[in-house]
């Protein structure tokens, strides 16, 4: 036996031990120490890094438009046509070159994902489009590219991305499989999950970027970016721009009271916080999210009198200029008054759009030749004729008083219903030149609907000081005699200003400073307005707006409280107190969306819950809880007993489904 091998081979062995065991602890210390890092990096950032669930995108095999055609032309360039806002708030460029964010930020530093446009954007309720000459990057359909945009992040100007009309009003339904596109219909997007997917994105990239070896998704995002002027210089630049944006998004977080879901947004109170607070850095003008409405649908709105859910707002381009700046239009509230409210508004499209969806004045011919509501599609479950023809007789009974009659009837186009509308004007009455469509708002009191959407603008006051809007509004105010007509005031700055008129002032003096800086005469001036004044009336009540294609715009309720028009000639006792938003599956049945068997469950898990703490979603979806204040279900009801809102008897299954039957004719 060899003596010396053993004592050899008994040090190589605790020798490989003792280089195992440091090997191991350096590993230890390495992991520790990029831990440290990575936490030290997410505190850093202070962003929230990890995204909510959202739901699995509905994948259909076909898809159809229902009604794609406004004056002129079909509505593929209306889907990105830009009305010069900056909503998302990254650059163009950043947004198509985004990865979708990993569920947990600790994963991204193992393997990339989707690009965000193509991945969340979907689940979010955004429509799918393919790259056209209106859409170079196959943005979805509500999204567009407006030129010359400063962020603050970046310390320069920029390609932006912005909302369309399009991205609140563009409908999706789904049945047997195909997905029906409704042009003018009610989006089903989640604003409130965008922005915290979006940010969840932006985040774990700049954490990557804090990494000099594992930061590949910084490199991958870099590099779409920067393309060929890809450098080191230009990628330690790009990373500042994204930290410096991202410290500037953690400075403007929203107060949300009422979430908004799916289909829904609080659209009067953030245009007057884009307005009255971030534009004039004002903050004590803020008002909480706690009074979201369905978006609404638009087809046919061009000839009403009035228009919002409040029948608060008459002239098309104050409506629009209004839309174009809650949605992140730039405009100065700083500079010397001659250039003051400059802004990036494009009036051009927002005319342009006008017209495709008002097209010509219709009575004469008893057709809307703009954008038209969507028909019964040919493929879905055959109309009852019978029971639509039952329907029709219920209609007029219960629903013509504050709806008008149906549009493809002779009554809805006689003058009764069409009418020029009249105001006064340094002491002269004046009218329009065409006639415009005369609609019912009906008070509070009677249709017993959720007040919130409904009070913004009477009980909303904001601080115009300094701001010089000075300029005249049309309200309707009574004379010494007591008679009640349109007339112009002067709206004056003010401390406690009332919001509703502000606001319709400082829209059109954002109007004329554009007519003077592109020396617009006059006399196309009235033109672009759409021939009405600027008037605006608050606190009265709700519209009751014509049915035409009413099939195809659910939720319903001005809140999107309702599932389905089932549920809407219903009683109080008979509505489900929870109802989910975010499913495009049609109910071809109750007309609506299709509500998932867990929903009934939450009425008996949650009964004795205080809604405050009720969970807002459920695997991705929105779950409208309507015991909260600005989602109640209330009014609009039809019952034998006395009830506020009741507004017809109580209506027995066959009668509803007959009313149903008609509505799909409309």
């Amino acid at each position: 036996m060899n003596t010396d091998v053993m004592p050899q081979s008994r040090i190589k062995r605790v020798a490989k031990s003792k280089w195992s065991w440091l090997f191991t602890l350096v590993i230890i210390v390495v992991s520790l120490y990029v831990v440290m890092k990575v936490s030290s990096a997410i505190t850093k950032l202070e962003y929230s890094l990890t995204p909510p669930k959202l739901p699995a995108y509905q994948q259909t095999s076909a898809t159809k438009y229902l009604n794609d055609s406004g004056w002129g032309e079909n509505s593929r360039w209306f889907y990105h046509a830009s009305q010069g806002t900056a909503t998302l708030p990254i650059p163009y460029d950043w947004l198509i070159a985004l990865e979708a964010p990993k569920s947990n930020p600790w994963w991204i530093f193992f393997g990339g994902e989707d690009l965000f446009i193509a991945s969340d954007l979907p689940k979010l309720g955004f429509i799918k489009q393919d790259e056209s000459t209106y859409n170079p990057n196959a943005l979805p359909i509500g999204l567009a590219q407006t030129p010359s945009i400063y962020f603050p992040g970046l310390n320069r100007k920029s390609n932006a991305v912005g909302f369309t009309c399009a991205a609140c009003h563009t409908g999706q339904i789904i049945h047997d499989d195909v997905r029906y596109i409704v042009d003018g219909g009610p989006a089903t997007t989640d604003l409130g999950l965008l922005t915290k997917s979006l940010g969840a994105a932006l985040g774990q990239t700049a954490l990557s970027s804090q990494f000099s070896i594992l930061d590949g998704r910084f490199e991958r995002f870099a590099k779409r970016v920067l393309g060929s002027n890809y450098n080191v210089l230009t990628r330690n630049q790009l990373k500042d721009d994204l930290t410096n944006t991202l410290k500037h998004l953690v400075t403007s977080v929203d107060v949300i009271n009422v979430t908004e879901g799916f289909t829904r947004l609080d659209a009067l109170n953030r245009i007057g916080n884009q307005v009255f607070d971030t534009a004039m850095d004002r903050p004590e003008n803020y008002a909480p999210i706690d009074a979201p409405v369905n978006y609404p649908h638009i087809w046919t709105t061009s000839w009403f009198d009035w228009v919002q859910y409040d029948g608060s707002i008459m002239q098309p381009l104050v409506r629009n200029a209004g839309e174009a700046l809650g949605v992140e239009a730039f405009v100065d509230t700083t500079g010397p008054d001659q250039q003051r409210f400059a802004s990036s508004i494009n009036y051009h499209n927002l005319v342009r759009m006008e017209k495709w969806l008002a097209g010509d004045q219709p009575q004469a011919n008893q057709e809307i030749n703009g954008l038209r509501a969507p028909k019964w599609p040919s493929d879905f479950p055959e109309i009852n004729t019978d029971a639509a023809k039952k329907g029709q007789e219920l209609y007029q009974d219960l629903c013509q008083g504050c709806h008008l009659p149906a549009m493809n009837t002779t009554a809805f186009w006689q003058d009764d219903y069409w009418q020029k509308i009249q105001y006064v004007e340094n002491g002269e009455i004046k009218e329009t030149e065409d006639a415009y469509l005369t609609l019912n708002i009906i008070p509070l009191t009677h249709i017993g609907t959720d007040p919130a959407q409904a009070e913004v603008l009477p009980n909303r006051t904001v601080d115009t000081t300094g701001l010089n809007l000075n300029t005249e509004v049309c309200t309707p105010l009574p004379d010494e005699d007591g008679t009640v007509a349109l007339r112009y005031v002067e709206m004056k700055d003010s401390a406690t200003a009332n919001y509703g008129l502000s606001l319709g002032a400082f829209v059109q003096r954002t109007n004329l400073q554009w007519f003077a800086q592109n020396f617009v005469p006059d006399s196309q001036i009235s033109t672009m307005e759409g021939g009405r004044p600027n008037c605006l009336q608050v606190g009265l009540g709700y519209k009751a707006r014509p049915l035409n294609g009413v099939w195809a715009t659910a939720p319903f309720l001005h809140n999107g409280s309702i599932a389905t028009i089932y549920d809407l000639l219903s009683t109080q006792s008979e509505r489900p107190t929870f109802i989910e938003l975010g499913n495009q599956e049609f109910d071809v049945v109750n007309l609506g969306i299709v509500q998932p068997a867990k929903v009934n469950t939450l009425n008996s898990k949650y009964s004795n819950t205080y809604y405050k703490v009720t969970p807002d979603y459920a695997d991705g979806r929105f779950v409208l809880d309507t015991r909260e204040p600005g989602n109640h279900n209330t009014g609009h009801l039809f019952d034998d007993i006395k009830v506020t809102g009741k507004i017809g008897p109580k209506l027995n299954h066959d009668d509803k489904m007959a009313i149903i039957e008609y509505l799909k004719t409309l």
